[in-house]
């Protein structure tokens, strides 16, 4: 592992910072309608298309980025696994789930948040502990459990939703596809709460996953608590993974590819890692939503596309080059 100087640390992390305003600044100021945040003296129609419709979704975007894509690189180094990630995995599912069970509930939304996020601890967990073998964690397994996992929330969700008021299911139906669209900025102060304590938590215990990844021999040979490591990884993850989903529903694989995708340019080590895939995965989400809420807006269709199937198609083939590349 190439030696990480502060300097370098701080200048990658202010320059994904710097990306990631501009990408902002710039979505914001793409769409159908005319409308820029540069323009001051713009009408009131400008004004409310700018913050009431473009502005929220963006941020909620970089918030939903930035949980995907530290978190997934956790799991990838909690479990050893480079095809760990919160949507294959099942932990999005049940943090689906939760979420399915308080919005059935008639819940506010930071009760129908912390269900969430009640739900995808308890799914991990669950998964971790079915997929162990003698100790070991077989990658396949792990997988497998989660497709199943993922197959039973799914199920349960559908049974909810046929069970539910009309304006119900129609939450759930775009929690279950992956949306960014209009929430109030008192949802995204709350969502951004969460997301940024598990975030910094998560940064703050980069250096024991930079251990954790050799194995669990080597890190408790070198002084490191594993049980109570894990437990903070889990809780912080668990955290942002069930805030997120609370309010955008299943994104998909973005938690799979921009980890790698950062590995390949900055290396291995995770204290870098950690919070520049973050930024990384909210820079991909803002320009992944704006392409999916404009793309089909020219034409003669006249709609906007989730932003779960554009990391659906592209996070799909990523996920299969991974794998194959794994079993090589």
């Amino acid at each position: 592992m190439k030696h990480l100087t502060f300097k370098y640390w701080l200048f990658v992390n202010v320059t994904f910072i710097f990306a990631m305003i501009a990408t902002a600044l710039f979505a914001v100021n793409i769409g159908v309608e005319k409308a820029s945040i540069f323009n001051f003296n713009a009408s009131e129609t400008a004004h409310a298309i700018i913050f009431y419709s473009r502005l929220p979704r963006i941020l909620l975007g970089l918030l939903v980025g930035i949980a995907l894509g530290s978190g997934g690189t956790a799991f990838q180094a909690l479990l050893r696994n480079p095809l760990a990630d919160p949507y294959i995995l099942g932990i999005s599912g049940g943090a689906a789930l939760g979420s399915v069970i308080g919005l059935a509930l008639g819940l506010p939304f930071p009760a129908v948040t912390a269900t969430a996020f009640t739900a995808s601890l308890l799914s991990m967990l669950f998964i971790y502990w079915a997929s162990r073998f003698h100790g070991r964690l077989p990658p396949h397994t792990l997988l497998l459990t989660g497709v199943i996992f993922n197959a039973f929330a799914f199920a349960f969700i559908m049974l909810i939703h046929s069970l539910v008021t009309m304006e119900q299911a129609h939450e759930i139906l775009f929690m279950l596809i992956g949306n960014l669209e209009i929430q109030s900025y008192g949802a995204i102060v709350i969502t951004a709460s969460a997301v940024l304590f598990g975030f910094f938590l998560l940064c703050f215990l980069s250096s024991e996953l930079n251990i954790i990844s050799l194995g669990d021999e080597t890190a408790s040979s070198l002084g490191i608590n594993i049980g109570a490591a894990r437990k903070f990884v889990f809780f912080a993850a668990s955290l942002m993974i069930g805030a997120v989903v609370s309010i955008s529903g299943l994104i998909g694989f973005v938690g799979l590819f921009i980890p790698h995708a950062v590995r390949l340019l900055f290396g291995s080590d995770h204290r870098l890692v950690v919070p520049v895939s973050g930024f990384a995965g909210a820079i991909f989400l803002v320009w992944a939503d704006t392409l999916a809420r404009t793309i089909l807006m020219h034409g003669n269709y006249q709609t906007q596309l989730p932003v779960g199937v554009i990391t659906a198609l592209i996070g799909g083939p990523v996920f299969v080059y991974l794998m194959k590349r794994q079993m090589r």
